[in-house]
């Protein structure tokens, strides 16, 4: 199975000066050009959730394939819907089917898809506080755990299988860049992909850079 990855995508930043979208097509040609079987997105695919869910739905009917996607924290942004919180925002993008944080997506006998947003909690620069969460009402780090806890109710329901786990969030600090780290992830998520022992490839996106690092039995992937 040929599988694409993809992050940040960004789609309402990416028109040309007469307000033309030139990433959707570019996107779709590499989706056709490589063969794919099925794209994955690690989240803010734009900062307006409609927006996001649309650039979803046109690289499914532009390419044929299926196009799994986490949230990013830009695609619960509410500026363009002030009647609306973030977890409202999250809900409604639940409604999407192929939206991970649903659970887990089966991609082939024996392997899964699973992934949340996830959240940040300053844990890679612990001696410095987080100015606090701008879209939640709780704590940042009581955000971290309850991304954690879904993540962990997808683990269970995969029965096992092989899986891929997308989180929109960075899990090792190998990944962030200098002085981005405070909002960049979380120490616990990384900690929870490694205990399971199902996690082959764990993919995220934020911070706007590529990398691949193998720990243990995961290999890390950083593709935005």
């Amino acid at each position: 199975m040929r599988i694409g990855l993809l992050a940040d995508i960004h789609v309402d930043l990416n028109y040309t000066d007469d307000g033309e979208d030139f990433i959707t097509p570019a996107v779709c040609d590499s989706i056709l050009n490589n063969n794919l079987d099925v794209f994955i997105t690690a989240g803010d695919l734009s900062d307006d959730y409609e927006l996001s869910l649309n650039l979803v739905k046109r690289i499914e009917k532009i390419t044929g394939r299926g196009c799994l996607f986490v949230p990013g924290n830009h695609d619960l942004f509410t500026g363009n819907h002030p009647n609306l919180s973030s977890l409202e925002i999250y809900n409604l993008m639940q409604e999407h089917p192929h939206n991970l944080s649903n659970g887990p997506i089966k991609l082939k006998e024996g392997w899964n898809a699973v992934g949340d947003t996830c959240w940040f909690d300053g844990s890679f620069l612990p001696d410095i506080q987080t100015k606090g969460s701008r879209l939640w009402d709780k704590s940042d780090r009581e955000m971290c755990t309850w991304f954690e806890q879904r993540l962990e109710e997808a683990f269970a329901e995969s029965n096992g299988d092989n899986l891929i786990a997308v989180s929109h969030m960075v899990p090792i600090i190998d990944f962030t860049r200098p002085g981005k780290e405070l909002e960049a992830g979380s120490i616990g998520l990384g900690e929870l992909l490694a205990s399971c022992k199902n996690v082959k490839y764990s993919v995220c996106g934020h911070v706007h850079g590529r990398n691949e690092i193998k720990k243990d039995e995961t290999v890390f992937i950083c593709q935005s």
